[in-house]
Protein backbone atom coordinates (compact mmCIF):
# COMPACT_ATOMS: atom_id res chain seq x y z
CA UNK A 1 0.00 0.00 0.00
CA UNK A 2 2.79 2.89 0.82
CA UNK A 3 4.88 1.39 -2.20
CA UNK A 4 1.04 2.17 -4.56
CA UNK A 5 1.01 5.23 -2.58
CA UNK A 6 4.64 7.04 -3.24
CA UNK A 7 4.55 6.07 -6.88
CA UNK A 8 0.39 7.39 -7.16
CA UNK A 9 1.42 10.63 -5.09
CA UNK A 10 4.77 11.89 -6.92
CA UNK A 11 3.01 13.85 -9.51
CA UNK A 12 0.91 15.64 -7.01
CA UNK A 13 4.76 16.35 -4.86
CA UNK A 14 6.25 17.33 -8.34
CA UNK A 15 3.60 19.50 -9.20
CA UNK A 16 3.02 20.91 -5.37
CA UNK A 17 6.82 21.46 -5.18
CA UNK A 18 6.79 23.42 -8.36
CA UNK A 19 4.42 25.95 -7.01
CA UNK A 20 7.02 26.32 -3.79
CA UNK A 21 9.69 26.61 -6.12
CA UNK A 22 7.70 29.21 -8.09
CA UNK A 23 6.72 31.55 -4.77
CA UNK A 24 10.39 30.87 -2.93
CA UNK A 25 13.26 31.90 -5.74
CA UNK A 26 16.37 30.71 -4.69
CA UNK A 27 19.02 32.99 -2.23
CA UNK A 28 22.19 32.70 -0.89
CA UNK A 29 21.27 30.44 1.74
CA UNK A 30 22.25 27.27 3.08
CA UNK A 31 19.33 24.85 4.90
CA UNK A 32 20.54 22.08 7.19
CA UNK A 33 18.47 19.72 8.13
CA UNK A 34 18.92 16.30 10.62
CA UNK A 35 16.40 13.75 11.27
CA UNK A 36 18.77 12.73 13.93
CA UNK A 37 18.01 14.85 16.79
CA UNK A 38 15.82 17.29 17.98
CA UNK A 39 18.50 19.43 19.16
CA UNK A 40 21.38 21.29 16.91
CA UNK A 41 23.73 17.83 16.16
CA UNK A 42 27.45 18.85 16.87
CA UNK A 43 28.68 18.30 13.30
CA UNK A 44 25.65 21.13 11.96
CA UNK A 45 27.04 23.29 15.17
CA UNK A 46 31.08 23.19 14.18
CA UNK A 47 30.16 23.92 10.61
CA UNK A 48 27.12 26.55 11.28
CA UNK A 49 29.94 28.80 13.02
CA UNK A 50 32.40 28.62 10.07
CA UNK A 51 30.16 28.60 7.23
CA UNK A 52 29.43 31.98 9.33
CA UNK A 53 32.98 33.45 9.39
CA UNK A 54 33.58 32.70 5.70
CA UNK A 55 30.83 34.13 4.55
CA UNK A 56 28.29 36.84 6.88
CA UNK A 57 26.36 37.17 4.04
CA UNK A 58 24.97 33.28 3.78
CA UNK A 59 21.41 32.60 5.50
CA UNK A 60 21.40 29.71 7.38
CA UNK A 61 18.29 27.95 8.42
CA UNK A 62 18.62 24.59 10.43
CA UNK A 63 15.71 22.83 10.60
CA UNK A 64 15.97 19.42 13.32
CA UNK A 65 13.46 16.59 14.20
CA UNK A 66 13.76 13.32 15.06
CA UNK A 67 11.87 10.40 13.55
CA UNK A 68 10.55 9.71 17.17
CA UNK A 69 9.22 13.74 17.53
CA UNK A 70 7.70 14.24 14.37
CA UNK A 71 5.92 10.79 14.87
CA UNK A 72 4.22 11.97 18.29
CA UNK A 73 2.98 14.87 16.49
CA UNK A 74 -0.41 15.39 14.41
CA UNK A 75 0.68 15.03 10.77
CA UNK A 76 4.08 15.67 12.19
CA UNK A 77 5.92 13.69 8.97
CA UNK A 78 3.27 15.91 6.52
CA UNK A 79 4.02 19.18 8.39
CA UNK A 80 7.75 19.06 8.68
CA UNK A 81 7.97 18.04 4.80
CA UNK A 82 6.56 21.11 3.76
CA UNK A 83 8.19 23.26 6.32
CA UNK A 84 11.48 21.33 4.67
CA UNK A 85 10.11 21.79 1.36
CA UNK A 86 9.62 25.69 1.49
CA UNK A 87 13.23 26.55 2.87
CA UNK A 88 14.53 24.26 0.31
CA UNK A 89 13.28 25.79 -2.56
CA UNK A 90 14.92 28.91 -1.53
CA UNK A 91 18.44 27.57 -0.48
CA UNK A 92 21.58 27.28 -2.72
CA UNK A 93 22.42 24.91 -0.93
CA UNK A 94 20.82 21.66 1.81
CA UNK A 95 23.11 19.67 4.05
CA UNK A 96 22.18 16.38 5.59
CA UNK A 97 22.58 14.41 8.18
CA UNK A 98 20.38 11.24 6.95
CA UNK A 99 17.84 10.12 4.13
CA UNK A 100 15.96 12.86 3.81
CA UNK A 101 12.70 12.54 2.19
CA UNK A 102 11.95 15.91 1.11
CA UNK A 103 15.36 16.00 -0.96
CA UNK A 104 15.08 12.41 -2.25
CA UNK A 105 11.57 12.36 -3.22
CA UNK A 106 10.92 15.53 -4.68
CA UNK A 107 12.59 17.09 -7.91
CA UNK A 108 15.17 19.42 -6.89
CA UNK A 109 17.01 22.49 -9.43
CA UNK A 110 19.77 21.23 -11.06
CA UNK A 111 21.53 24.38 -9.26
CA UNK A 112 20.54 23.26 -5.57
CA UNK A 113 23.78 21.98 -3.89
CA UNK A 114 22.88 18.74 -1.81
CA UNK A 115 25.52 17.76 0.40
CA UNK A 116 25.23 14.00 2.27
CA UNK A 117 27.55 14.25 5.74
CA UNK A 118 25.68 11.38 7.10
CA UNK A 119 25.71 11.22 10.90
CA UNK A 120 29.06 8.51 11.31
CA UNK A 121 32.23 8.74 10.64
CA UNK A 122 31.72 5.50 8.86
CA UNK A 123 29.68 1.80 9.42
CA UNK A 124 30.36 -1.47 10.23
CA UNK A 125 27.22 -2.77 9.83
CA UNK A 126 25.45 -2.66 6.08
CA UNK A 127 23.26 0.58 5.80
CA UNK A 128 20.63 2.06 3.33
CA UNK A 129 20.43 0.10 -0.19
CA UNK A 130 23.02 -2.13 1.17
CA UNK A 131 20.53 -3.39 3.74
CA UNK A 132 17.38 -3.51 2.17
CA UNK A 133 14.85 -6.36 2.81
CA UNK A 134 17.20 -7.72 5.71
CA UNK A 135 16.03 -6.94 9.50
CA UNK A 136 15.96 -3.43 10.30
CA UNK A 137 16.39 -2.75 6.65
CA UNK A 138 13.86 -1.35 4.22
CA UNK A 139 11.45 -2.71 1.84
CA UNK A 140 13.23 -2.34 -1.33
CA UNK A 141 10.36 -1.57 -3.30
CA UNK A 142 9.55 1.45 -0.86
CA UNK A 143 13.01 2.59 -1.27
CA UNK A 144 12.45 2.30 -5.12
CA UNK A 145 9.10 4.24 -4.94
CA UNK A 146 10.61 7.17 -2.41
CA UNK A 147 13.74 7.49 -4.53
CA UNK A 148 15.83 6.77 -1.47
CA UNK A 149 19.33 8.93 -1.46
CA UNK A 150 18.69 10.69 -4.83
CA UNK A 151 19.66 13.74 -5.55
CA UNK A 152 22.74 13.88 -3.80
CA UNK A 153 25.56 16.39 -5.12
CA UNK A 154 28.77 15.42 -2.99
CA UNK A 155 28.61 12.87 -0.18
CA UNK A 156 31.20 12.73 2.29
CA UNK A 157 33.54 10.01 3.51
CA UNK A 158 36.04 10.16 6.46
CA UNK A 159 38.30 7.59 4.73
CA UNK A 160 39.23 6.11 1.50
CA UNK A 161 38.40 2.66 2.63
CA UNK A 162 34.52 3.84 2.95
CA UNK A 163 34.58 5.44 -0.52
CA UNK A 164 33.29 2.02 -2.49
CA UNK A 165 30.90 0.93 0.59
CA UNK A 166 28.84 4.21 1.00
CA UNK A 167 28.88 4.23 -3.07
CA UNK A 168 26.84 1.18 -2.69
CA UNK A 169 25.29 2.27 0.22
CA UNK A 170 23.63 5.47 -1.42
CA UNK A 171 24.22 4.35 -4.94
CA UNK A 172 25.56 7.17 -6.11
CA UNK A 173 28.28 7.86 -8.24
CA UNK A 174 32.10 7.34 -7.19
CA UNK A 175 32.99 10.84 -7.97
CA UNK A 176 30.30 12.35 -6.03
CA UNK A 177 31.98 11.04 -3.03
CA UNK A 178 34.75 12.81 -1.29
CA UNK A 179 36.64 12.02 1.28
CA UNK A 180 36.78 14.35 4.02
CA UNK A 181 35.48 13.30 7.11
CA UNK A 182 33.00 15.21 9.80
CA UNK A 183 33.98 18.29 12.24
CA UNK A 184 32.99 16.26 15.38
CA UNK A 185 36.72 14.77 14.73
CA UNK A 186 38.01 18.01 15.46
CA UNK A 187 36.91 17.86 18.91
CA UNK A 188 37.71 14.27 19.58
CA UNK A 189 41.13 15.18 18.53
CA UNK A 190 40.79 18.21 20.67
CA UNK A 191 38.41 18.12 23.21
CA UNK A 192 37.41 21.22 25.32
CA UNK A 193 39.00 20.94 28.68
CA UNK A 194 36.97 23.40 30.39
CA UNK A 195 33.76 21.87 29.78
CA UNK A 196 35.30 18.34 30.72
CA UNK A 197 36.16 19.33 33.60
CA UNK A 198 32.61 20.43 34.37
CA UNK A 199 31.35 16.89 33.76
CA UNK A 200 33.68 15.31 35.67
CA UNK A 201 32.59 17.43 38.42
CA UNK A 202 28.91 16.74 38.27
CA UNK A 203 28.78 13.21 37.94
CA UNK A 204 31.56 11.89 40.14
CA UNK A 205 29.36 8.76 40.39
CA UNK A 206 31.21 7.48 37.25
CA UNK A 207 34.61 7.54 39.10
CA UNK A 208 33.68 5.25 42.03
CA UNK A 209 35.27 2.04 39.98
CA UNK A 210 37.81 1.72 37.50
CA UNK A 211 38.07 1.27 35.03
CA UNK A 212 35.40 3.22 33.14
CA UNK A 213 33.86 1.40 30.64
CA UNK A 214 31.56 2.65 27.83
CA UNK A 215 29.23 0.11 26.20
CA UNK A 216 27.58 1.36 22.83
CA UNK A 217 25.79 -1.74 21.00
CA UNK A 218 24.25 -1.47 18.41
CA UNK A 219 20.08 -1.82 19.19
CA UNK A 220 18.53 -4.88 17.67
CA UNK A 221 14.91 -4.34 16.35
CA UNK A 222 13.04 -7.86 16.80
CA UNK A 223 12.18 -8.83 20.29
CA UNK A 224 14.43 -12.10 19.78
CA UNK A 225 17.08 -10.52 18.90
CA UNK A 226 17.02 -7.70 21.97
CA UNK A 227 16.11 -10.95 24.20
CA UNK A 228 19.64 -12.70 23.33
CA UNK A 229 21.19 -8.79 23.30
CA UNK A 230 20.17 -8.76 27.11
CA UNK A 231 22.18 -12.29 27.52
CA UNK A 232 25.19 -11.01 26.52
CA UNK A 233 24.85 -7.77 28.89
CA UNK A 234 24.07 -9.66 31.16
CA UNK A 235 27.13 -11.60 30.37
CA UNK A 236 29.42 -8.26 30.62
CA UNK A 237 28.12 -6.55 33.58
CA UNK A 238 28.81 -9.60 35.58
CA UNK A 239 32.73 -9.54 34.23
CA UNK A 240 32.58 -6.03 34.93
CA UNK A 241 31.42 -6.88 38.53
CA UNK A 242 34.23 -9.79 38.89
CA UNK A 243 36.80 -6.90 38.46
CA UNK A 244 35.14 -3.79 40.54
CA UNK A 245 34.70 -1.81 37.11
CA UNK A 246 32.00 1.12 35.93
CA UNK A 247 30.40 -0.26 33.13
CA UNK A 248 28.44 2.81 30.83
CA UNK A 249 25.74 1.77 28.62
CA UNK A 250 24.69 3.84 25.67
CA UNK A 251 22.28 2.20 23.29
CA UNK A 252 20.48 3.64 20.45
CA UNK A 253 16.90 3.43 20.55
CA UNK A 254 15.60 5.83 18.00
CA UNK A 255 11.73 5.58 17.90
CA UNK A 256 10.92 3.43 20.88
CA UNK A 257 12.51 2.42 24.07
CA UNK A 258 13.86 -0.28 25.84
CA UNK A 259 10.64 -1.15 27.50
CA UNK A 260 8.59 -1.24 24.14
CA UNK A 261 10.86 -3.65 23.15
CA UNK A 262 9.95 -5.62 25.88
CA UNK A 263 13.77 -5.64 27.64
CA UNK A 264 14.02 -4.98 30.77
CA UNK A 265 17.70 -4.26 31.97
CA UNK A 266 19.59 -5.59 34.90
CA UNK A 267 20.29 -2.90 37.95
CA UNK A 268 24.08 -3.20 39.46
CA UNK A 269 26.18 -0.52 41.58
CA UNK A 270 28.63 -1.37 38.19
CA UNK A 271 25.86 -0.20 35.72
CA UNK A 272 25.16 3.04 34.63
CA UNK A 273 22.47 3.34 32.00
CA UNK A 274 22.14 6.02 28.85
CA UNK A 275 23.28 9.10 31.42
CA UNK A 276 22.57 12.87 30.00
CA UNK A 277 26.10 13.26 28.52
CA UNK A 278 26.66 13.54 24.92
CA UNK A 279 28.27 10.42 23.76
CA UNK A 280 31.59 12.77 22.40
CA UNK A 281 32.09 13.66 25.87
CA UNK A 282 31.92 10.23 27.35
CA UNK A 283 34.75 9.10 24.63
CA UNK A 284 37.19 11.67 26.50
CA UNK A 285 36.30 10.46 29.59
CA UNK A 286 36.02 6.62 29.76
CA UNK A 287 39.00 4.23 30.00
CA UNK A 288 37.83 1.77 27.15
CA UNK A 289 35.20 1.47 25.03
CA UNK A 290 33.27 -1.24 24.03
CA UNK A 291 31.07 -2.29 20.75
CA UNK A 292 29.93 -5.06 18.42
CA UNK A 293 28.93 -3.51 14.89
CA UNK A 294 28.50 0.50 15.61
CA UNK A 295 30.10 2.98 14.25
CA UNK A 296 31.46 4.44 17.48
CA UNK A 297 34.38 2.22 16.70
CA UNK A 298 35.65 5.08 14.29
CA UNK A 299 34.87 7.75 16.69
CA UNK A 300 36.43 5.80 20.08
CA UNK A 301 39.73 5.01 17.34
CA UNK A 302 39.91 8.84 17.12
CA UNK A 303 39.64 9.85 20.68
CA UNK A 304 42.26 7.22 21.06
CA UNK A 305 40.59 4.99 23.65
CA UNK A 306 41.32 1.31 23.67
CA UNK A 307 38.63 -0.26 21.54
CA UNK A 308 37.16 -3.64 21.68
CA UNK A 309 34.46 -5.44 20.00
CA UNK A 310 32.26 -7.80 22.49
CA UNK A 311 30.58 -10.35 19.44
CA UNK A 312 29.17 -13.23 20.61
CA UNK A 313 26.55 -13.17 17.76
CA UNK A 314 29.07 -12.55 15.53
CA UNK A 315 27.82 -15.54 13.09
CA UNK A 316 23.81 -14.95 13.44
CA UNK A 317 24.69 -10.81 12.97
CA UNK A 318 26.51 -11.73 9.62
CA UNK A 319 24.46 -13.95 8.12
CA UNK A 320 20.95 -11.88 8.38
CA UNK A 321 22.03 -8.25 9.00
CA UNK A 322 25.56 -8.52 7.20
CA UNK A 323 28.77 -6.35 7.56
CA UNK A 324 30.38 -4.12 5.64
CA UNK A 325 33.86 -3.86 7.70
CA UNK A 326 34.23 -6.75 9.03
CA UNK A 327 35.86 -6.48 13.02
CA UNK A 328 37.64 -9.68 12.70
CA UNK A 329 39.54 -8.92 9.58
CA UNK A 330 41.07 -5.36 11.03
CA UNK A 331 41.02 -5.94 14.59
CA UNK A 332 41.41 -9.55 15.50
CA UNK A 333 43.10 -9.27 18.50
CA UNK A 334 40.57 -6.95 19.90
CA UNK A 335 37.44 -9.12 19.33
CA UNK A 336 36.06 -11.23 22.17
CA UNK A 337 32.68 -13.42 22.62
CA UNK A 338 33.42 -14.14 26.08
CA UNK A 339 32.69 -11.45 28.65
CA UNK A 340 36.03 -12.84 31.12
CA UNK A 341 38.40 -12.80 28.46
CA UNK A 342 37.40 -9.11 27.41
CA UNK A 343 37.69 -8.17 30.87
CA UNK A 344 40.96 -9.52 31.13
CA UNK A 345 42.49 -7.85 27.97
CA UNK A 346 40.89 -4.52 29.70
CA UNK A 347 43.07 -4.95 32.67
CA UNK A 348 46.66 -5.49 30.83
CA UNK A 349 46.03 -2.62 28.56
CA UNK A 350 45.53 1.63 28.57
CA UNK A 351 46.85 1.91 25.31
CA UNK A 352 45.35 1.48 21.16
CA UNK A 353 46.80 -1.07 20.08
CA UNK A 354 48.72 -0.89 16.69
CA UNK A 355 46.41 -3.47 15.08
CA UNK A 356 43.93 -0.18 16.08
CA UNK A 357 46.10 2.71 14.80
CA UNK A 358 46.03 0.59 11.54
CA UNK A 359 43.01 0.88 11.66
CA UNK A 360 42.10 4.77 11.96
CA UNK A 361 44.50 5.20 9.53
CA UNK A 362 42.77 3.10 7.20
CA UNK A 363 39.48 4.63 7.97
CA UNK A 364 39.89 8.29 9.56
CA UNK A 365 41.86 10.56 7.13
CA UNK A 366 44.46 12.38 8.85
CA UNK A 367 44.92 15.94 9.20
CA UNK A 368 47.45 17.38 6.60
CA UNK A 369 47.85 20.77 9.19
CA UNK A 370 46.62 21.06 12.31
CA UNK A 371 45.51 24.47 12.11
CA UNK A 372 42.76 23.75 8.99
CA UNK A 373 39.83 21.98 10.47
CA UNK A 374 37.26 19.56 9.13
CA UNK A 375 34.39 22.35 9.94
CA UNK A 376 36.26 24.45 7.85
CA UNK A 377 36.97 22.57 5.02
CA UNK A 378 33.56 21.49 4.90
CA UNK A 379 32.50 25.17 4.97
CA UNK A 380 34.94 25.53 1.96
CA UNK A 381 33.62 23.35 -0.11
CA UNK A 382 30.28 24.58 0.30
CA UNK A 383 30.76 28.03 -0.22
CA UNK A 384 32.81 27.48 -3.30
CA UNK A 385 29.78 24.82 -4.88
CA UNK A 386 27.20 27.68 -4.59
CA UNK A 387 29.33 30.64 -5.55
Amino acid sequence: MRVFAAYALRPFAVFFFAIVKVLRPVRHKATLISRQSDTTPVDFALLIGELGQQDRSLKIKLLCSSRAARSERFLGYLRHTIVELWHIADSSAVILDDCTFSVSYFPQRKELYVLQMWHALGTIKRISWQAVDSPGGRDSHLARATRMHANYSTVLVAGEASREIYRHAFRTARTRIKVLPLPRVDILRNPDMNRIDMLLSQNPNFFVRSPLILYAPTFRDCVEASSKWLTHLKSLLSAAEACGATLILKAYLHETTLEDRGVQLPTSPNLIVDPDVDILDLLTIVDHVVTDYSAIAFEAAVAGKPLWFYIPDYDDYRKNYGLSVDPLQYMSEACFDSSEKLMEAFLQTTLPSMQQEQFLRTFVQSPEKASITSAKRIARLVLQSIQ
